[in-house]
């Protein structure tokens, strides 16, 4: 019985030539194209074409469970070709309209410079705000308030109050007699009479 040692097993592999001067012909050929089925075409077609909503989408496009069916297609592997061809159109709508960062970024930025050059100072400074909140460096916040009484503080509450009062004619003498500015917390008109809990007024 002959035993080989490992430096006869390793034997030094040969370069071929072939390979590296036509490394085209030699290499892995791609998975060839999966064809989209008719539905699948028209879910593409309304996922990127329409504004409509995943499920709708696919339940447009004719599938009995539009629900998990748009997940499929939109994150399986097994689907990998519809979501190429997802992107490839796409893209190819980006490019239409060519909307990108860096071309409204240019855009604004043409916009101020000759809103500086004509003096039109307000422009140009509405294009540098545009700018600036396309780059994320401002941020627009906008507090609503819907009148609710516990968003208000005490002098807003009392001139609705007497608001209300004047506008709708309530205890008229009331209103003439206090006035906000006169009315300190915790102290007591002395021209009013103080009314005990088991007086009616």
């Amino acid at each position: 019985m002959t035993r080989t040692t490992s430096a006869q097993q390793l034997q030094p592999i040969e370069v071929d030539e072939d390979i590296l001067n036509d490394p085209h012909e030699h290499a892995l050929r791609k998975e060839r194209e999966i064809p989209l089925s008719k539905m699948q075409q028209k879910f593409v077609q309304m996922y990127v074409y329409q504004d409509l909503t995943n499920t709708e989408c696919a339940h447009r496009a004719g599938y009995s469970h539009p629900t998990e069916v748009a997940t499929q297609l939109l994150r399986h592997p097994k689907f990998a070709h519809v979501q190429a061809k997802i992107r490839q159109l796409q893209e190819g709508e980006q490019k239409k309209y060519e909307i990108t960062f860096e071309r409204v970024a240019r855009d604004l930025q043409e916009i101020r410079d000759r809103a500086v050059e004509e003096g039109k100072y307000s422009a140009a400074v509405q294009a540098e705000l545009g700018r600036a909140k396309l780059a994320g460096l401002m941020v627009e916040k906008k507090e609503i308030k819907h009148g609710r009484i516990d968003q208000m503080d005490r002098d807003e509450v009392e001139a609705r109050l007497m608001k209300l009062i004047e506008s709708n004619n309530l205890a008229p003498e009331l209103a003439h007699q206090l006035a906000p500015e006169e009315i300190i917390e915790g102290e007591i008109d002395p021209g009013s009479e103080e009314i005990s809990p088991d007086e009616t007024p």
